[in-house]
C-alpha cells in the first residue's frame, strides 16, 4: 500500500497484456501452477516460471491487475496512485529499470524539500527546525541501537522523550509502517534496507508495475474460495471454476489470509497460522485532494509537516505537495488514528484533511480546494489493511509465512520481502525467490 473510485469495468475471464484485454478465453483446467493475485508478487512469479517453460495461470479477484499497486485517473483527471508511490532504495530496485525502459518519467525525490509547522501552525523557526532535526536523530539511533543489539521489542519502549519525538514517530509508525510505535518491531525496523534515493513516478508507480502482465495469462474478476492441497497437487476453487494443478502460489494479503477468505483442505499447519497472525496489517491511508491550480506556497514535491502534542503521537496528517507537477498533494495518515478515521467515511477523512491545510496555510486555502478522496485500504475485502507489519517479538514471523507447505502450496508477497518487505519490490522480490522454488519443486 484493490480498487477505483468512478469506474467499475468488468473484466472477468480476460486474457491481458499490459492493462489491456486481448481475447476472452477460458481458464485452463490443468497448469503447471495457479497463482493467485495479480500484484507484483504475482506478476513476478509469473515472468519467471515463465521462462522456465513452466505453464501457469494467474487468477485475480478485483478488476484490474496491480494490486495494490494501483494508478487511476478518472477521480481526479490526473493519475493518481492509490497505494505504492515512491521507487524506493532506487539504486537497487527492478522498478526503476522497468520505468526507466518503459518511457516513464521518474522524478527524483531524493533530496525533496520540506515545509516544517509549529505547534500552533505558524511556520518553524530555525530553533523549531534544530529541535525537528534532533528528534529525528535521536529516535533513530535509538531504534537502530535496539535493533543492533537483536532486541525485537515495540519502538515505543526506546523511543527518546523529547520535543518533535510525537512528530518523528507520526512519520516512521504510522506513515511509514502502518502501525504506531508500540506495534514497530525494533529488529524489524534494524533488516529493513535504506529507502534513499527514492523516485517518484509522474504516470503512476502503479502504471509501471502494470507493464509486468504484458503477455501473461491473467483472469481478473476470479475470486478463489478454496484450495484443496491434500493430494498430490492443487484443486483451486474459483468463482469461474476449479482448476487443477501441480502447485499453488498464494499472494493474497495477511488480512485476507487471517480473515479466512480462503478455505484451505487440509488446515494450513499452526505454525503457519501462527505466522499470519503475527503479521498483522497496518493502515496508511492516502488523501488525494485537487486544488485550482494555486500553490498554496508549497512547492513540488515539497513534504509538509506540522508539530503535534507529545502525547499525540501518530494522530496528524502529513503531505506531499504538488507531486510530479500535478496539481493535487496528498495527505498521509495511518495507524490506530487512521482505522479510526476511515471508519467515519471518505468525506469525514477529506474533511479533517483539508481543515489541518486550512491551519497551516490560512482560510484562503478552501477556496482553491476542487475535490478529493480517501484511500479504502481499511475496507477494501481484497486487502484488508496497506500492507503487513510483524507484532514486536515475533520478527520470525515473516521467515514462516514464506515457508512452503509441502511441495504444492506456496506463498509469496511484500510480507515475506526480506530487507525491502512491506514495499512494492519487496513482493516483486518475493515472487521471483519463490518461483525459482516452485520450479525446483516441480522439476
Amino acid at each position: 500500500m484493490a480498487h477505483e473510485i468512478g469506474r467499475r469495468a468488468v473484466l472477468a475471464g480476460l486474457a491481458i497484456a499490459g492493462a489491456n484485454p486481448l481475447m476472452a478465453q477460458p481458464l485452463p483446467t490443468n497448469p503447471d501452477v495457479v497463482i493467485i493475485g495479480a500484484g507484483a508478487a504475482g506478476m513476478s512469479a509469473g515472468r519467471e516460471l515463465q521462462k522456465r517453460g513452466i505453464s501457469f495461470v494467474i487468477v485475480e479477484a478485483a478488476d484490474h491487475i496491480g494490486g495494490r499497486a494501483y494508478t487511476e485517473s478518472a477521480t481526479l483527471g490526473q493519475p493518481v496512485d492509490h497505494g505504492c508511490s515512491w521507487i524506493s532504495g532506487s539504486n537497487n530496485n527492478p522498478f526503476t529499470q522497468i520505468g526507466k525502459a518503459g518511457g516513464f518519467t521518474m522524478v527524483n525525490h531524493t533530496s525533496a524539500g520540506s515545509d516544517l509547522f509549529d505547534l500552533d501552525g505558524n511556520p518553524a523557526n530555525d530553533a523549531e527546525w534544530a529541535a525537528y532535526d534532533r528528534a529525528w536523530s535521536a529516535v533513530e539511533r535509538a531504534l537502530s541501537r535496539a535493533g543492533k543489539a537483536g532486541k525485537d521489542v515495540a519502538a515505543s519502549t526506546v523511543v527518546p522523550d523529547m520535543p518533535y519525538s510525537a512528530t518523528v514517530q507520526s512519520w516512521m509508525g504510522a506513515m511509514d509502517y502502518g502501525v504506531d510505535f508500540d506495534g514497530v518491531s525494533t529488529a524489524d525496523y534494524w533488516d529493513s534496507a535504506e529507502d534513499q534515493p527514492s523516485y517518484l513516478v509522474k504516470e503512476g508507480l502503479g502504471a509501471v508495475v502494470a507493464t509486468l502482465a504484458e503477455g501473461l495469462p491473467v483472469s481478473l474478476g476470479t475470486t478463489v474460495t478454496a484450495i484443496d492441497h491434500s493430494g498430490p497437487g492443487v484443486a483451486v476453487e474459483t468463482s469461474a471454476g476449479t482448476i487443477r494443478a501441480k502447485a499453488c502460489l498464494v499472494t493474497v494479503s495477511t488480512g485476507v489470509l487471517a480473515a479466512g477468505k480462503i478455505r484451505f483442505t487440509p488446515e494450513l499447519p499452526t505454525t503457519k497460522q501462527q505466522a499470519i497472525s503475527d503479521i498483522p496489517m497496518g493502515l496508511l491511508m492516502k488523501v488525494p485532494m485537487m486544488f485550482d491550480g494555486a500553490r498554496l506556497g508549497l512547492a513540488e514535491n515539497n513534504w509538509v509537516t506540522y508539530r503535534i502534542p507529545e502525547d499525540k503521537a501518530g494522530e496528524a496528517c502529513y503531505f506531499v505537495a504538488w507531486p510530479c507537477g500535478h496539481d493535487y498533494l496528498f495527505g498521509n495518515i495511518g495507524g490506530r488514528f487512521g482505522w479510526e478515521l476511515s471508519a467515519q467515511g471518505s468525506d469525514a477523512v477529506v474533511d479533517y484533511a483539508l481543515g489541518e491545510l486550512v491551519r497551516l496555510l490560512g482560510s484562503d486555502t478552501r477556496k482553491h480546494f476542487v475535490k478529493g478522496f480517501a484511500t479504502d485500504w481499511a475496507e477494501n475485502p481484497l486487502t484488508l489493511g496497506a500492507y503487513g507489519a510483524p507484532r514486536p517479538g515475533a520478527i520470525s514471523a515473516r521467515k514462516a509465512l514464506a515457508e512452503p507447505v509441502g511441495n504444492s502450496l506456496f506463498f509469496a508477497g511484500e510480507a515475506m520481502g526480506g530487507s525491502v518487505s512491506a514495499l512494492v519490490n519487496g513482493a516483486y522480490k518475493s515472487g521471483k525467490k519463490t518461483a525459482k522454488a516452485m520450479a525446483k519443486a516441480l522439476a
